[in-house]
């Protein structure tokens, strides 16, 4: 009996709870095939172990993912020369010229700045009044903001690659031609601030891009290629990913009041907040691709070498084999060690920096407004389909 291939992502996404789709494969079908919007059938792996090994173990590549007619998830093609398309130890040495700008001690002397920036917006959402939209007054402009200087964009160009960048999330079918278009444009423009960053190569560093521009000079092997690709990666990911998961973290803790109280109360609970809030919250509706280059075998399912391997990050999250009572959002949850970020070589570089985003955000809005609630019901609001999960609009009262 051929077994049913499920279209990903399914019918009932995009929405606060998972697809109940996702538990029904965890106990039933660990391994399951699905066919991507890109139209690849691949195999999903639904279990929290099973999704620690697809990411972490070197018989599935990443690198792989960029070679002529392999699987796609998405309508963005992925891009080369790249941290996410590389494999250790090419891999390694990429990381490895970043990682110092991205070090935890680093990227902690930040936090003072964004927890100012994040006050400045709750001022703006206090000015806007009742209705004010918390996407468009804090999740996107602070995200925005950090990358701007942390890579040295110019934060004056923002409206301009946010398009760029929201495109190049995007799961509409109806948007194929536009979201190659503006990753076209995306890589055109990084491009050129690389080039402007060469020709000054001589004078002091004042961001990541013109360190690791002087480190191309002093002969680390980093090629002009890769400083695109690394500029375009991350200012996609680093604004992008962020605003999602700001919205949906205010947003989620509105769906339960007592919960946005229980912080308002206690705002030494944010950074375990935080924690579950990552693991409760989809980070997407597919799952991180990578490629087999040799045949196995998982939970009795023949894995053939070229075949795509989807790993699903939110359905980890809500295991029952880890997490106890996984449908459940409690903010002080001691054993949580979520998969948001993803797991082994991959694991997100800017996880830290994400963290103090979501952290801050959320502090300045509990300080502001202890008595904050959606200005419609949760239903009601809107979905984006993207890549990364996101709200289009979080409308509040401000309760003043």
């Amino acid at each position: 009996m051929t077994e049913t291939v499920l279209n990903i992502p399914f019918d009932d996404a995009f929405r606060f709870d998972p697809s109940p789709t996702f538990a029904e494969l965890r106990e039933n079908r660990p391994v399951a095939r699905v066919r991507t919007l890109a139209g690849a059938e691949v195999w999903l792996v639904t279990r929290y172990d099973d999704v620690k090994l697809v990411l972490a173990d070197p018989r599935f590549s990443r690198a792989a993912v960029v070679k002529q007619g392999a699987p796609r998830v998405a309508l963005a093609k992925p891009m080369p020369n790249s941290l996410t398309t590389t494999d250790p130890p090419e891999h390694s040495r990429l990381r490895k010229l970043v990682s110092t700008t991205f070090a935890h001690r680093r990227i902690e002397r930040t936090r003072p700045w964004v927890a100012e920036l994040s006050a400045q917006l709750a001022d703006d959402v206090a000015k806007a009044g009742d209705g004010a939209d918390i996407r468009q007054l804090v999740a996107l402009p602070l995200p925005i903001q950090v990358i701007c200087q942390l890579l040295g964009v110019p934060y004056e160009d923002r409206e301009q690659f946010r398009e760029w960048t929201e495109l190049g999330y995007s799961m509409k079918m109806a948007e194929k031609d536009l979201v190659e278009n503006a990753m076209t444009e995306l890589t055109a423009y990084i491009e050129a601030l690389v080039e402007r960053k060469l020709a000054t190569a001589d004078q002091p560093a004042e961001d990541l891009l013109d360190e690791l521009v002087r480190a191309r000079e002093q002969g680390d092997r980093l090629s002009q290629e890769e400083l695109i690709a690394f500029g375009v990666n991350l200012l996609v990911a680093g604004h992008e990913t962020s605003a999602n998961q700001i919205s949906s973290c205010v947003a989620t803790l509105l769906r339960w009041p007592e919960n946005w109280a229980r912080l308002v109360d206690d705002h030494a609970l944010v950074p375990s907040a935080v924690e579950e809030l990552l693991r409760f919250n989809r980070f997407s509706e597919v799952g991180q691709l990578r490629v087999a280059v040799e045949d196995l075998e998982l939970h009795g399912v023949q894995i053939k070498a070229g075949e795509g391997v989807m790993a699903a990050l939110n359905s980890a999250n809500r295991d029952p084999r880890v997490f106890t009572d996984p449908d459940e959002l409690r903010l002080d949850r001691k054993e949580n060690q979520q998969l948001s970020f993803g797991f082994g070589p991959h694991f997100c570089l800017g996880a830290q920096l994400a963290r103090i985003e979501l952290q801050e955000s959320l502090l300045a809005l509990l300080r502001r407004f202890p008595k904050l609630s959606l200005a419609k019901p949760a239903e009601e609001l809107e979905w984006r389909r993207v890549l990364v999960s996101g709200l289009a609009e979080l409308p509040v009262n401000l309760g003043h």
